[in-house]
């Protein structure tokens, strides 16, 4: 298994769960089922990475079957949405939901930052290492969450190669160009604002 760097420094890789959490940042909240969501790009972007998900992996969720209507909340700690996930029952899906929102019933809450989330759902990083080591907390239902971690685990799900079956060059292409500008803008933003804390520094420095 190749290494897996999960710095919480590092860009996370380019993902519809990403742009639904920088697109939760900039557009409004999209009230649904009486629960403030985030915003419907960003709903649409969580849904269609799930449906897709769903045709790619027809076993995994085959096995998550005994979950019924069973939900897990999913905690990026880097990112400013969450994710109501239903992976069985009688309408599975993935919701994102806004910070400030009132947050759902769940069996489970996972937390983490979201490299380390992503590398979990493809299997490059153990879960038990991630926890002992408090990257990533677990409350609830431990034994949804077990079922969870069976049902992926060895599974082959690489989300960029799943995600991005079938569709258009043409979307690539401009996906990439705009998580490349904005992570581009988000970096100048960490320098702009760790410049003047770096001239205090030196200015006091013998």
């Amino acid at each position: 298994m190749p290494p897996v760097s999960l710095d919480p420094t590092d860009p996370p890789p380019l993902s519809p769960v990403l742009l639904a959490g920088l697109a939760a940042r900039v557009l409004p909240p999209l009230p649904l089922l009486g629960r403030p969501l985030a915003g419907p790009v960003a709903a649409r972007l969580s849904q269609m990475a799930f449906d897709r998900l769903r045709r790619q992996h027809e076993a995994v969720f085959q096995r998550l079957a005994v979950l019924g209507e069973r939900t897990f909340l999913v905690d990026p700690s880097d990112l400013p949405v969450r994710f109501l996930l239903r992976p069985a029952g009688n309408r599975p899906g993935l919701w994102p939901i806004a910070d400030g929102s009132i947050l759902p019933p769940a069996a489970a809450t996972l937390r983490a930052p979201l490299t380390a989330l992503l590398a979990l759902l493809e299997g490059r990083v153990d879960g038990d290492s991630l926890f002992f080591s408090r990257q990533l907390m677990i409350e609830g239902d431990m034994e949804a969450v077990l079922i969870l971690r069976n049902a992926v685990d060895g599974a082959g799900i690489a989300l960029e190669r799943d995600l991005a079956a079938r569709l258009p060059r043409r979307v690539l292409t401009m996906a990439r160009r705009w998580y490349g500008d904005v992570d581009g803008l988000l970096h100048l933003v960490a320098r702009a604002a760790h410049q003047p804390a770096a001239l205090a520094v030196a200015e006091v420095q013998p």
